[in-house]
């Protein structure tokens, strides 16, 4: 049986469908369902914090959770049929931005994130002392964690990433035009791969590819 509700199957549906590796990993398709609902509120639109635990790597909707890791491939059927009968329900550009902060940041990147909202963090001696499924609770979603959001909603603006592609190495994530994908070569991949042990590049890394067919890093 599938617990998580319409909502989060759809919007999982959304993933599954359109950043399938995203979708694959677990904590990735937590840290997307967070964002979604974190920007909704912060746009004042509905959103959908039930069920939301408080785990050490970060808030879990526990629905979700237990359906991914317990009855995936019921949980991926029921997704996909959601998504298919409520595309409309789903904000399209709310999606990607999600999506797009999901796909250019590690795991452990994405824990650091939502470790500094106060949505978790104010209950975060009870997570770290480990009692098990500590509720979150939306009310401690404070001006603080919408400011951060905003932030992360004026970083990425949708222009900026309907026009990127993203090329991962390692754990690190490069960003490039897409009009500079089909330019890449083999000796650029052994650049990025070079790149990837310099411990002071921050993800995502902004890659041009100059008229000489150089790599521009920002």
């Amino acid at each position: 049986m599938i617990y998580s509700n319409d909502r989060k199957r759809c919007l999982s549906g959304w993933l599954h469908q359109n950043s399938t590796i995203a979708y694959n990993t677990a904590l990735k398709l937590q840290k997307f369902l967070l964002f979604y609902e974190c920007f909704s509120k912060v746009s004042g639109e509905k959103a959908d914090f039930g069920h939301l635990r408080g785990y050490k790597r970060g808030p879990v909707f526990s629905q979700v959770w237990g359906d991914y890791t317990k009855e995936r491939a019921a949980f991926d059927k029921a997704a996909d049929e959601s998504y298919s009968a409520g595309k409309t329900l789903i904000d399209e550009q709310r999606a990607k931005k999600c999506a797009f902060l999901v796909c250019v940041l590690s795991e452990g990147e994405l824990s650091e994130l939502t470790h500094a909202m106060n949505l978790w963090k104010s209950k975060e001696e009870r997570i770290l002392q480990g009692e098990y499924q500590v509720d979150l609770d939306e009310k401690d979603f404070n001006e603080k964690d919408a400011r951060m959001i905003s932030t992360l909603d004026q970083m990425y603006p949708i222009g900026l990433i309907e026009d990127s592609s993203i090329v991962n190495i390692d754990s690190r994530y490069f960003i490039f035009h897409k009009k500079d994908i089909s330019r890449l070569i083999e000796q650029h991949f052994d650049t990025l791969s070079s790149l990837t042990e310099n411990e002071q590049l921050c993800n995502p890394v902004f890659v041009e590819v100059d008229e000489r067919g150089c790599l521009l890093i920002d």
